[in-house]
């Protein structure tokens, strides 16, 4: 299947919350595509419509098949769909992360700058916000390890939010970036 990445689809005054804007902005408020979605997805949704009848469904089994198989295919990795659920989206899955991996107290370490709604994802679960700034130097944003480590360290932080690439920075992190902060976490 051939798919378009460059014609852009002009999305001002069709009820987009990214495209809501005056005619003179650019909008850098959300993350939102501005082409076309693929045509697998545009059929599945026919064939969804044309059944007429619309109600709560709960993904299968093939769904979570496929996720595996990108993951082996993009990755080189074995993500086993018995280990998977289904979620409506980041900001849902994030909290419930938290709410599983935490305890109501504990710290949840970011990297700021970073993606907002991770604060009241931290907050409104009842753990504390610890971060460990990246810093800033000629330009670009850079990891402070001797931080890093000495925060992954308390004995009350149990989980960080690891962001790849990096929101907002847009810093794609090395896979030895990676690695290490893998082994310190």
């Amino acid at each position: 299947m051939k798919y378009d990445f460059k014609t852009v689809v002009n999305r001002r005054h069709t009820d987009s919350v990214k495209w809501n804007i005056q005619d003179n902005e650019l909008p850098m408020s959300i993350a939102d595509m501005d082409f076309k979605t693929a045509p697998e997805i545009i059929l599945a949704m026919q064939e969804k419509l044309k059944l007429g009848a619309f109600g709560y469904e709960e993904a299968g089994e093939d769904y979570f098949n496929a996720v595996s198989s990108w993951y082996q295919l993009e990755h080189g990795a074995n993500a086993d769909p018995t280990w998977m659920i289904f979620v409506t989206g980041v900001v849902p899955a994030i909290s419930s992360i938290i709410r599983r991996i935490s305890h109501i107290g504990d710290n949840v370490l970011v990297q700021e700058p970073v993606y907002n709604i991770f604060y009241n994802s931290i907050e409104n679960n009842g753990r504390h916000i610890l971060s460990s700034d990246l810093s800033y130097h000629d330009g670009k944003y850079e990891i402070n390890w001797q931080d890093l480590e000495n925060k992954l360290a308390n004995p009350l932080t149990t989980l960080m939010l690891f962001c790849n690439p990096h929101n907002p920075t847009g810093i794609v992190w090395s896979r030895s970036e990676v690695e290490r902060i893998a082994a310190l976490c």
